[in-house]
């Protein structure tokens, strides 16, 4: 049974992440799997703990009343999780689909996102997390690991959701291009979507082999090489031809490399509007 595995959280982005949900879940017929991850907050350290300056009589009072804020604020974010879920479910819901469950969880968010994926056929996660009201065109670094270290394809979903007509597969011939290649020929979710496969590249005749492979797997997609950068081509492409799906390799350059110079990957998704649907 299909599965997705869709990450909720307080922050504006859920809503989105609901309906590219129900969308995904749609066209592939599977399951959801709604997770909120809590994550721990320790009451003494986020409060700078001081107890060591003050006498020890003080000092048992004031960890007392920092463990009773503690619970108490455990409490509120279970609470908190809990109305998250249900909205994502009931929005899920009334736009059909039926077999939802929920999950809360205590933890890291990318280890619960890498433990709760082994049966998961899709993640699907905002662009950006909790801070995503006051970080203006940044992209959140748990979206960031998560893409990272999943071993599933992992749909990053826009501010808000449109229903893609077009999707754009930035193809550069590696693994992970080729992985997206084949979802797109053989998956439901790319059953009616016009499809465009794009190259970024300066050496025609190493670029014709893979392309001619690509078109093999996608005889109805329009193929096409362009020469120049990377992220300014495939930026451009997705505006003039509104494309609503960016489909890409994830992170191929090498982890020291990236930390160094970045990658095409944060790129992409720091600058594109739509959904980016990544493969490793």
């Amino acid at each position: 049974m299909k599965k997705i595995l869709a990450c909720i959280d307080d922050s504006l982005y859920a809503d989105s992440v609901s309906d590219h949900t129900a969308w995904a879940a749609a066209r592939l017929a599977a399951a959801i799997e709604l997770l909120h991850v809590i994550q721990r907050n320790d009451a003494v350290a986020a409060r700078h703990d001081l107890s060591g300056a003050v006498g020890l009589g003080a000092k048992s009072a004031l960890l007392e009343e920092l463990v009773s804020i503690d619970e108490a604020e455990a409490r509120l974010a279970r609470e908190r999780g809990r109305l998250l879920l249900q909205a994502a479910e009931e929005r899920i819901r009334a736009k059909g689909l039926t077999r939802i469950a929920t999950l809360q969880r205590h933890g890291g968010i990318v280890e619960t996102v890498i433990e709760r994926e082994s049966d998961a056929d899709i993640i699907v996660i905002g662009k950006r997390g909790a801070s995503a009201n006051f970080a203006k065109g940044h992209l959140g670094s748990k979206v960031e690991r998560v893409a990272r270290e999943s071993m599933r394809p992992v749909l990053v979903a826009s501010r808000a959701f449109t229903e893609p007509k077009k999707a754009l597969v930035a193809f550069d011939g590696g693994p992970s291009a080729r992985k997206a290649v084949e979802f797109m020929a053989a998956s439901p979710l790319a059953k009616g979507l016009e499809c465009h496969v794009v190259m970024a590249s300066t050496a025609e005749s190493t670029s014709q082999v893979d392309l001619s492979w690509a078109a093999e797997r996608l005889p109805s997609a329009v193929i096409r090489r362009i020469s120049g950068a990377k992220e300014e081509i495939i930026r451009r492409y997705v505006s003039e031809q509104d494309i609503g799906l960016l489909v890409m390799g994830a992170y191929g350059h090498s982890p020291l490399r990236s930390l160094i110079l970045g990658s095409t990957t944060t790129v992409m998704m720091r600058s594109c509007l739509i959904p980016v649907l990544l493969f490793r």
